[in-house]
C-alpha cells in the first residue's frame, strides 16, 4: 500500500466529514492516528422514507452495556432536532476475532422512527458524525434511480467490441451477429446469461435477469401514476427493450439461446476486440433460459419495441419455451431439475400466459408453482426454508436468493382460484418468516440477512456470509461480496409486504430496508457501495506483469454497485473488505470492489417497488 493510503482511510474521511456536518457546534476531538476513531456512526448514505424504519448503528472499539446518547442534527442549520438513547447490542461473535481490516466491533442501534420532518440530517455521538442523509418521500427513486439507469447504459456493449460482435466466427464456418447486450462487470467485457454454469445450485443470472427486472421495474413504477417518475419510466423501458433485442438476437431458432460472448483479459492491460468469441452452447432454464423467455414475453406486451417487433420478441420466447419443455433435463449439468429450474420456468410460463392467454402456459405455471410450494422443509430448529434438491439441502444463493418468492408473487398475477392464491401466500409468508427468524437468530445490529448454508463436505449451519468452500472449482473457488443477494431479498420482502398487512408487513419492510442500508453505508466498514452517492469505496486495482503498483484501469460507473463485504474464513465466518494486495496478493480485490450487473439490477428492482 502506498503512503498516501492513510489520507483516504475511513477514519480520516469520516472525521473531516463529521466536522463539516456539525459546523457551528463545539470543536470535535482530534482523531487518534494510531487507534482510529473512538466511534463510527453508520447510516444509510442516501436516506430514509419519512414513515419507514430508520436504523442507525453506532460502533465503538470498547464494549459497554449502557445505552449511548445520540443527537440528530439538521445538516443545514446545525441545530439538534432530536435526541435519544441507542440500545446496546454488543459484538457479533462471528466477526469479533476474525476481521480484516480491523474495525470497531461493539455496536449500539439507534431508532430514528420519530424523526419524520423532511430535510437532510446527520447523527452525532460523542462528537463523531454520520454521513449526511435525507429524510424525504421516494428517497431512493429520487436520489439513486438516475445513476442506476445510466449504469446500464454505461454497461452497454459499444464501440469496437460491439463492432466485433456483429460478426463473431462460428466453428462450423461463417459468422454470427451477437451485438448489443450489457457487459458483465467492470473487469469483464464479456456478455453472459449466467456464470457457474457447471454447477447445480449456484447459477448466477446476468443479462436475462437484467432484461426482465428492468421491465418489471418499469411496470412497478408505472402503477404509481407519479409524474416525478415519467423520465425514469422512459429510460427504464428503453433499457429493457435493449435487453430484449439482445435476447432475440442470440435466440437459436428451434432451440434455446447462445450462452455468452467471451472477452479474454490481458495481463499487459490491453484488450483486443478481435479476440472475442461466441459460445454456441445453449442454455437451460436455470442458466438464464427461463428469465430470457420471461423478459421477452413481458417486453412483447408494450406498445413500443426496439430493433425487433413485439411479435418477434414473443415468437422467440414461445419457441425457446417449447424447446426447453422437451430438452431442459438433457441440457442440465447433472441431468436433474432442482429449485432453480422451478422458479426460472415459473417466471417464463407466467409471463407467457400474461402475454398470450394460452391455457398451456397457465398449466405449466401452475405445475411449477405447485412444485415450488412443495419445497419448504425443516431441519433441526430451522423451519420452512427452501430445499434446493429433492431431499432437504438448503437453497442459498450468492446473488438471486429472493427469486423463489419473487417468482411466486409474480405468478399471482395470473391466479384466479382463491384456494391456490391462499396457498401461495401462505407459502410466501412461511418462507419470509424463515428469513426474518434466521436473521434474528444471533445479535445482528445491522439486520444483515443471514442464511442456512451447506459446505462442500455436507456440513450445514447458519451464517452471515456465503462460504468459500461450497464450489467444486479448484482453480478459483467462487465467493465474493453479496450485494445482489441482499438486494434480491430486499426485493422479495418489499414485494411480499404489498400482499400482507400489520406487523408482518412492517417486519418485511424493515428487513428490506436493512439490506439496502448495508449496501449504501450502514455496514461495519462505513462505506457506500453504490457509486455516485455517499462515501466512495477504494479504487479497484489491476496488477499487471508482476507490477507492484496497481492500475485503476477498471473504470467505475455511477449507479454501479461493487460486490461488497465478505466473510474472511473458508466457512464464511469473520469479516473482510478489500484487505489489499499486501494481505491477499495482487488481483484479488475483485471479490470486494468489482461492479457487477446483478447488483444494480436487484437494487433498481427493490427501489422500484418502493
Amino acid at each position: 500500500m502506498s503512503e498516501s493510503v492513510p489520507e483516504q482511510s475511513p477514519s480520516r474521511r469520516r472525521f473531516l466529514l463529521g466536522t463539516a456536518a456539525v459546523a457551528g457546534s463545539a470543536a470535535l476531538p482530534a482523531p487518534s492516528p494510531a487507534g482510529g476513531p473512538k466511534v463510527l456512526v453508520l447510516a444509510n448514505n442516501v436516506g430514509y422514507e419519512p414513515t419507514a424504519a430508520k436504523r442507525v448503528v453506532i460502533a465503538s472499539a470498547k464494549p459497554g452495556g449502557a445505552p449511548k446518547p445520540y443527537q440528530v442534527v439538521d445538516n443545514t442549520t446545525g441545530q439538534v432536532v432530536s435526541r435519544g438513547l441507542a440500545r446496546y447490542v454488543g459484538p457479533v461473535k462471528d466477526w469479533l476475532a476474525d476481521q480484516v481490516p480491523a474495525v470497531p466491533s461493539y455496536y449500539w442501534v439507534a431508532d430514528l422512527a420519530s424523526v419524520t420532518t423532511l430535510g437532510q440530517y446527520v447523527v452525532t455521538v460523542d462528537g463523531w458524525s454520520s454521513q449526511p442523509f435525507w429524510i424525504e418521500p421516494n428517497v431512493l427513486e429520487r436520489r439513486t434511480m438516475s445513476h442506476l439507469v445510466h449504469y446500464f447504459k454505461d454497461s452497454r456493449s459499444s464501440g469496437q467490441y460491439d463492432k466485433a460482435d456483429r460478426a463473431l466466427p462460428l466453428k462450423s464456418g461463417g459468422t454470427f451477429d451477437a451485438h448489443g447486450g450489457w457487459y458483465d462487470a467492470a473487469a469483464d467485457w464479456g456478455k453472459h446469461f449466467t456464470q457457474l454454469s457447471n454447477l447445480s445450485y449456484f447459477n448466477t443470472l446476468s443479462i436475462p435477469l437484467t432484461a426482465w427486472a428492468l421491465a418489471a421495474s418499469h411496470d412497478q413504477l408505472a402503477k404509481r401514476n407519479n409524474t416525478d417518475l415519467v423520465a425514469a419510466l422512459g429510460w427504464i423501458q428503453d433499457e429493457a427493450l435493449f435487453g430484449a433485442d439482445y435476447l432475440t438476437r442470440v435466440h437459436v431458432k428451434g432451440g434455446s439461446f447462445y450462452s455468452s460472448v467471451g472477452q479474454p483479459e490481458a495481463d499487459d492491460l490491453g484488450a483486443d476486440p478481435t479476440k472475442r468469441t461466441l459460445s454456441t452452447r445453449q442454455v437451460d432454464f436455470r442458466e438464464g433460459g427461463g428469465l430470457a423467455i420471461a423478459a421477452l414475453a413481458r417486453s412483447s406486451t408494450y406498445p413500443v419495441s426496439g430493433d425487433y417487433s413485439s411479435a418477434e420478441y414473443l415468437a422467440a420466447a414461445e419457441d425457446a419455451f417449447a424447446y426447453l419443455l422437451v430438452n431442459n433435463v438433457s441440457l442440465l449439468n447433472d441431468g436433474k431439475e432442482n429449485i432453480l429450474d422451478d422458479f426460472n420456468a415459473l417466471l417464463a410460463a407466467t409471463e407467457l400466459f400474461k402475454a398470450t392467454k394460452k391455457d398451456a402456459y397457465r398449466s405449466a405455471a401452475d405445475a411449477r408453482a405447485a412444485s415450488l410450494c412443495g419445497r419448504l422443509v425443516s431441519w433441526q430448529g430451522y423451519r420452512d426454508y427452501w430445499r434446493a434438491d429433492d431431499v432437504d439441502r438448503p437453497f442459498f444463493h450468492p446473488s438471486d436468493a429472493g427469486l423463489p418468492v419473487v417468482g411466486l408473487l409474480t405468478y399471482l398475477d395470473i391466479v384466479t382460484d382463491a384456494a391456490v392464491r391462499a396457498k401461495v401466500l401462505g407459502v410466501v409468508q412461511r418462507a419470509m418468516q424463515f428469513e426474518l427468524t434466521v436473521t434474528a437468530e444471533v445479535p445482528n445490529p445491522f439486520g444483515y440477512a443471514r442464511q442456512l448454508v451447506q459446505d462442500n463436505k455436507g456440513t450445514r449451519y447458519s451464517a452471515f456470509f456465503f462460504p468459500h468452500n461450497v464450489t467444486p472449482r479448484t482453480d478459483d473457488a467462487w465467493w465474493q461480496g453479496e450485494n445482489a443477494r441482499l438486494a434480491s431479498l430486499a426485493s422479495a420482502a418489499r414485494l411480499a409486504a404489498t400482499f400482507f398487512t400489520g406487523a408482518f408487513a412492517a417486519s418485511l419492510r424493515a428487513y428490506a430496508q436493512d439490506q439496502l442500508n448495508w449496501i449504501v453505508g450502514s455496514n461495519p466498514f462505513d462505506v457506500c457501495m453504490l457509486e455516485g452517492t455517499g462515501r466512495d469505496q477504494p479504487l479497484y486495482l489491476e496488477y499487471a506483469d508482476g507490477q507492484t503498483v496497481g492500475s485503476w484501469r477498471w473504470l467505475r460507473s455511477a449507479g454501479g454497485i461493487v460486490n461488497g463485504i465478505t466473510g474472511k474464513s473458508d466457512d464464511g465466518r469473520g469479516l473482510a473488505w478489500d484487505p489489499g494486495a499486501a494481505f491477499t496478493g495482487p488481483n484479488t480485490d475483485w471479490r470486494w470492489l468489482e461492479q457487477w450487473l446483478p447488483h444494480s439490477t436487484w437494487f433498481l428492482y427493490a427501489a422500484s417497488i418502493g
